[in-house]
């Protein structure tokens, strides 16, 4: 089929990106390219311009009776003119010369549909792509190793080239190619679950029942701090940060299971140091020490925590789980929460609602 011949003519060129074997002009190879993308077919219209947020690349033709030959090589003459008149710098920047390559090259598109018109014995040859060219004086692609595909959640490596994955929707925070909503609400429900708990003193130590919450938050989630979380998780460290505007929980967890079970499980171990916590809750103290072991319960219980957010990043041998709490307040010597019946004291937040039934105070 035709789109399957511009499916293998751009994909082989990307991957040549990806491997560091494509010609660069009389300067050798171009850089190496990381998070590049393999190109899947999304549509099949010729339209003058391209639709808001893509790119186009239109050629003339003298009309044939093998549109197939032509369109074997209508890609890599819009790929191949570009490199070897102007060439392809380190890092590969968008010039003056190689506006079509930057298009094909493009390491952030995913998707290509192309069509054909014969017009008066000419035949015109389209392809739009789902991402905007880079402007003038932008990286075209990252520098980096083939299969390190960080660009779009759920990506997978396969021949060199990242595929995207299709991980459901991305509305809370849109801005973040980082995690999905199916995860961040997983976060949130494990968190304000066992804030309910706590609140409705349903948790037990292991000197005893901990007492209830009167002033137990629930919980929201805050891009920024899903951003940090990214930031500090990508690093894939052995122990954790120390952000300058959240408190945080790390935790690694097996490599072989899915994202949304490493979430649960980062959020169960964190939790389940209350377990081994032996601590005096006179009404003057509940105080947290960093000698008692529970710096991630203290997070997941500190009553003054109004958001979170999250991460769960790749790092090939573990999955680092890590969630961004703020605002900052975890301190040795400080309350992890005010005790005493449920809800008693969530006016402190300006008498937000409370149901009485789990505990939580609806503070904004």
């Amino acid at each position: 089929m035709l789109r399957d011949q511009y499916l293998k003519s751009i994909n082989k060129l990307r991957k040549q990106i990806a491997e560091g074997s494509a010609n660069n002009n009389n300067q050798g190879k171009c850089p190496q390219g990381q998070n590049v993308y393999k190109l899947s077919w999304d549509q099949c219209k010729l339209d003058v311009a391209p639709p808001a947020g893509n790119s186009q690349l239109i050629k003339r033709v003298e009309s044939t009776c093998n549109p197939t030959k032509i369109l074997k090589t209508s890609i890599p003459d819009w790929w191949n003119k570009d490199v070897q008149n102007v060439g392809v710098d380190n890092p590969p920047l968008n010039k003056q010369g190689l506006e079509e390559f930057a298009k094909l090259a493009n390491g952030r598109a995913a998707k290509i549909g192309c069509a054909q018109r014969n017009c008066n014995e000419q035949l015109f040859v389209a392809c739009v792509i789902n991402e905007p060219a880079p402007a003038a004086n932008m990286a075209i692609y990252e520098v980096g190793k083939g299969c390190n595909c960080t660009t779009y959640l759920d990506s997978k490596c396969s021949n060199n080239l990242c595929i995207a994955g299709h991980p459901g929707d991305n509305t809370i925070c849109p801005e973040n190619q980082i995690i999905s909503d199916t995860i961040r609400r997983k976060f949130m429900n494990d968190h304000n679950q066992r804030r309910s708990l706590l609140a409705t003193g349903a948790v037990s130590m292991a000197s005893g029942p901990a007492r209830r919450a009167s002033k137990m938050r629930r919980l929201g989630y805050d891009c920024a701090a899903e951003r940090s979380a990214y930031e500090a998780a990508k690093k894939c460290l052995n122990t954790p940060s120390s952000p300058a505007n959240y408190d945080e929980n790390m935790r690694h967890t097996n490599i072989n299971i899915d994202q949304i079970t490493a979430a649960g499980r980062g959020s169960n171990g964190w939790w389940n140091e209350v377990y081994n916590l032996r601590m005096n809750q006179d009404a003057t103290l509940n105080r947290y020490y960093s000698n008692l072991g529970i710096p991630n319960f203290a997070n997941m219980a500190w009553d003054s925590h109004a958001k979170l957010g999250c991460a769960v990043v790749n790092c090939r041998t573990f999955w680092n789980v890590i969630c961004h709490y703020t605002p900052k307040t975890r301190s040795d010597g400080g309350q992890m929460y005010k005790m005493g019946p449920q809800c008693r004291r969530c006016r402190d937040y300006g008498n937000p609602s409370c149901n009485n039934s789990d505990g939580l105070c609806n503070a904004t």
